[in-house]
């Protein structure tokens, strides 16, 4: 069989006759001039003719079974054709007869299809009637599980629903009721709780407020309610504060009934302000998810605040807190510097303990912003109408318990609104100038006042318990210890608030230099004799500043440490003692003496005591003051906080100066003590005297050597060994020098008043070799030289030639001529 006729190619055509050949050939022989050349065009058209016809011819012989082939299909197109035509004809009579039908049965079936709908409706509000009516509980068991989210949906959908679809049916008025109180307890829920149930299937816990803030926001946004809430934030913010501060302060008052009040008060302050901190936390979280709820829902004209807002409040509320435990009574402009926040809230009637009542509204609860508070705020006041709780008497002091956590707290303020000081610092750095350094100025100085003119402010001194507390070998004055304690407490201000180093300073100076005066007339009105007429040796010597530069330029002198670590042979020690004697008696002669009393033994006491305490006092200044002391004034740490460049030199070394008048003042009274023994000495041996000579009375060995030995055990009580041993080393020399001065007044040698003070002064050389752990050379030649005057001129020229020379010219010559005058006597 041959192959069918196949469809030509896409864009190729197969040219088609047209008549254009046709009347080209007629215009070609209507315009040829002659038949002649018709008939030639004739011919050779029908030749052409003839050619075409032979091949249509061949070409229908060569596709013959394909022409059958494409007539037989054609026949049966046309057949299927025809039958199709004739089914479309069927059809559509037949829809015309049920046209025909249709339109005769319209109004009946009108009214079924209506019915059919109003049957649908009956049913769909049916439906949800029986939905509706599963509604409360549906919402009760949601609200149980505190899934508030879906609650709130589920409340909205079916109020929409009551109120639109269903809002001709009166038969569920009492439901709309029903659920609009659902609402408005839902509302109110969501105010009053941040605490949602552990078992809950969303995994927020009961103190999980980073998750439920979020949802509760979005619920109210769904409620309608945001900016419902917000006011309802705003005007209670500052009454939620205090309720803060009042509950965090009863719990502490009966939880921390150990400590003291400072420490109370601190612990308050921090458990004030870690709540603080978490109402910010909290506002800022509501607000964060505030932002997004609006963004999402595309709510307009939401009335929102800023944490700026907040922390206003907070700073407000914190400066109330404070007034009453400051005590700014005083001062009252202190207890708000701007304006209120609030027109509606009158937080001075709380703060001033009168009563007002206010209803109970709280969104948010921190139970877990404050250690051991598991219950501090686990329901809000209902009103503040209870005496406000104080912890500890208000008093200015109390800022240097709590100095410290409020500019942290400052700090945190300043950072979070990005402001270089805020309203509470301000108000802290106003009371800290105007009412805290103020009274601290008046109270130390009522305190060292009071501390110097005590009537036994001179004589008490420190117990052994506290001698061994300030490591000390020797009491101090009382009244020493405690003008140092108030210094310490200055210095610790000073560390804890060194923004005002410079007014603490300045008070630490001024105390200084306050008991360096009052110290320097005690010295002097004890130095002095109650008499103006009668003068002490001890006054007029430490009076002559010749005598004092020699003796601390001498080798004895006790602060000459390096010479006290080397001391020189006995020889030169001797030597320089009996220099010091003879300077001593140097600066008596050309004097009008008239000497009736020395000083008391309790006075000298009271010296001794004062001399200790001004070199204790006098160190611990100079230590204080000095940067490469590890107790100077601020500590060397890493902290800002603590930065030396906040000290003022000038007062530092103001206060160091001052260090080293306490040490001059000390070394002052040990010169005087030194003297004084000296001439007491003189007293005793030379008694009653006008000048150095011209007295017959004959010399006290007896009393010099008990009022020795009972200054020597005071000042052993009193003031340290070596500065003891300085008074003490040398006196056998200045008691031989007067005792060989005496022996110019006898007239008479009185053998058994001779015998009895060689006696005397030998009882008291070896009472002063036994306080002095060395023998006395002096006291022992004074002996001798007594002893000879009970010999013969030739028996003292004998053993000068036999010994030598074991006195001065002059003892020679005194000693012989008293001799001889008496040798003459008898011989007479």
């Amino acid at each position: 069989m041959a192959n069918p006729p196949s469809k030509p190619p896409r864009g190729i055509k197969t040219p088609k006759e047209t008549s254009g050949l046709l009347m080209t050939m007629i215009r070609a022989l209507s315009a040829t001039e002659s038949n002649e050349h018709r008939e030639i065009e004739k011919t050779a058209l029908e030749r052409e003719y003839k050619r075409c016809d032979q091949k249509l011819e061949e070409l229908i012989s060569m596709e013959h079974q394909n022409l059958a082939r494409v007539m037989h299909l054609f026949t049966s197109v046309s057949s299927e054709i025809n039958l199709s035509r004739e089914r479309v004809q069927a059809a559509k009579q037949k829809l015309l007869a049920c046209k025909t039908l249709l339109r005769c049965k319209r109004d009946e079936l009108r009214k079924f299809y209506v019915e059919s709908i109003e049957q649908h409706h009956m049913l769909t509000q049916l439906t949800q009637i029986e939905q509706i009516k599963e509604v409360p509980f549906q919402l009760n068991m949601l609200e149980s599980k505190n899934q508030f989210l879906q609650c709130t949906k589920l409340l909205m959908e079916t109020l929409h629903i009551s109120n639109n679809d269903l809002k001709n049916i009166d038969a569920l008025n009492e439901l709309r009721i029903e659920l609009k109180q659902k609402k408005q307890a839902l509302y109110n829920r969501l105010l009053d709780e941040d605490i949602l149930n552990e078992n809950n299937e969303t995994d927020i816990n009961e103190l999980d407020t980073e998750k439920f803030v979020p949802i509760a926001v979005e619920c109210l946004a769904i409620l309608f309610k945001l900016n419902d809430t917000i006011e309802k934030l705003k005007s209670t913010m500052q009454t939620q504060l205090v309720e803060i501060v009042e509950k965090t302060t009863k719990q502490i008052s009966t939880t921390n009934q150990s400590k003291n009040s400072g420490e109370q008060l601190v612990t308050l302050v921090n458990g004030v302000i870690l709540q603080f901190y978490s109402v910010v936390d909290a506002h800022q979280l509501f607000l964060s998810s505030l932002d997004k709820v609006v963004d999402q829902k595309l709510l307009a004209n939401v009335n929102k605040y800023d944490l700026k807002y907040v922390w206003e409040n907070i700073e407000s509320i914190m400066q109330m807190f404070l007034s009453n435990y400051l005590d700014v009574n005083s001062h009252s402009d202190l207890v708000m510097k701007s304006t209120p926040i609030f027109s509606n809230v009158d937080l001075n009637i709380f703060f001033s303990k009168k009563k007002i009542q206010r209803p109970k509204q709280c969104l948010f609860k921190f139970s877990n912003a404050f250690e051991s508070s598991s219950d501090i705020l686990e329901r809000p006041f209902t009103s503040i109408t209870q005496t406000q709780t104080m912890i500890c008497t208000p008093s200015s002091d109390n800022i240097k318990y709590i100095y410290e956590p409020l500019t942290m707290f400052i700090q945190q303020i300043e950072q979070s609104i990005n402001m270089s000081t805020c309203t509470l610092s301000s108000w802290l750095n106003e009371y800290i100038r105007t009412v805290f350094l103020d009274r601290q100025h008046s109270k130390v100085a009522t305190t060292v006042e009071s501390i110097t003119k005590q009537t036994d402010a001179w004589h008490a001194i420190t117990t052994p318990e506290q001698i061994q507390e300030l490591i000390i070998s020797r009491p101090l004055l009382s009244s020493t210890v405690s003008i140092w304690n108030n210094i310490c407490q200055i210095k610790k201000l000073v560390i804890t608030m060194p923004e005002y180093a410079s007014h603490f300073l300045m008070i630490m100076v001024s105390i200084s230099r306050s008991y360096k005066e009052t110290c320097d007339s005690l010295f002097n009105t004890n130095i002095k004799s109650c008499d103006n007429t009668t003068k002490l040796v001890s006054y007029l010597w430490i009076q002559k500043h010749n005598l004092v530069d020699y003796l601390k330029q001498s080798h004895n002198w006790v602060r000459r440490e390096y010479e006290n670590k080397s001391k020189k042979s006995s020889l030169d020690e001797l030597k320089r003692y009996t220099q010091e004697a003879d300077k001593l008696f140097e600066n008596l002669e050309g004097n009008d003496f008239k000497v009736t009393s020395v000083s008391d033994i309790n006075q000298l006491r009271c010296l001794a005591h004062l001399l200790e305490s001004m070199e204790w006092f006098g160190k611990k200044l100079n230590e204080i003051s000095n940067p490469e002391s590890k107790h100077y004034l601020v500590p060397k740490l890493n902290s800002s906080k603590t930065d030396n460049n906040n000290l003022p030199l000038s007062l530092v070394e103001t206060l160091h100066q001052l260090g080293k008048d306490f040490l001059d003042i000390s070394d002052n009274i040990l010169l005087y003590l030194y003297l004084e023994v000296r001439a007491q000495s003189i007293y005793y041996l030379l008694p009653n005297f006008e000048s150095v000579i011209g007295n017959t009375t004959e010399p006290k060995v007896l009393d010099l050597n008990q009022s020795v030995s009972a200054l020597h055990e005071a000042m052993l009580n009193a003031i340290s060994n070596s500065k003891t041993q300085y008074i003490f080393e040398g006196l056998g020399e200045v008691m031989a020098k007067s005792l060989v001065n005496h022996t110019r007044n006898i007239e008479i040698i009185d053998e058994i008043a001779i015998r009895k003070i060689i006696r005397d002064i030998t009882m008291l050389k070896y009472n002063i070799a036994a306080m002095l752990g060395a023998s006395q050379v002096t006291l022992e030649k004074t002996v001798h030289y007594y002893e000879l005057l009970l010999c013969t001129p030739k028996e003292i020229l004998e053993e000068i030639l036999e010994k030598g020379a074991g006195f001065s010219e002059a003892e020679y010559l005194n000693l012989l001529q008293i001799v001889h005058r008496n040798y003459n006597d008898i011989s007479y």
